[in-house]
């Protein structure tokens, strides 16, 4: 009875270990980081205009109120350079859609905005209402007529 109990251990050890090593290892969550990484530094790249470097730090989605829209937070550091003092404010931020729709800021929102000292940086948060089927767009610094830095952005999964 007692050969039986340690021969009935035994294979069972023996196949759970042989399950076990010929397993197929989950690589999925391997690439995901990566993936992830590489789209936060295209993101996180330094535009540089008139000596004012500017640099998306942060995405940020939410739900709006009412459900219907997303709101997409940027969280922008904008270090002035330059020998003058330097105005900047969300308003000067446009986003383009995928869609080729022109978003502005939300101006109901608390977005940025101030002028800069020289050799001083700034960090501010701008606003803006989109569509809820929104994946990519591009956010765009035009403070006139002209664009003068643009961002590739992926939406960010909402928190």
């Amino acid at each position: 009875m007692m050969i039986k109990r340690i021969a009935i251990f035994g294979l069972t050890i023996l196949t759970a270990t042989t399950l076990v090593a010929c397993g197929n290892p989950d690589t999925s969550t391997d690439k995901t980081p990566k993936t992830e990484e590489t789209a936060k530094d295209k993101v996180s790249t330094t535009k540089t205009v008139d000596n004012i470097d500017m640099k998306i730090a942060n995405l940020k989605l939410t739900e709006s109120g009412d459900g219907k829209q997303d709101i997409l937070q940027i969280e922008m550091n904008i270090q002035n350079n330059s020998t003058t003092p330097f105005a900047i404010g969300g308003g000067d931020f446009k986003l383009k859609t995928a869609k080729d729709k022109t978003i502005k800021v939300d101006p109901q929102a608390s977005n940025f905005g101030d002028e800069i000292a020289a050799g001083k940086t700034l960090t501010g948060k701008a606003y803006f209402n989109l569509p809820k089927d929104t994946e990519k767009a591009t956010l765009v610094y035009q403070p006139k007529d002209k664009a003068e830095a643009q961002w590739e952005v992926t939406i960010p999964e909402k928190e």
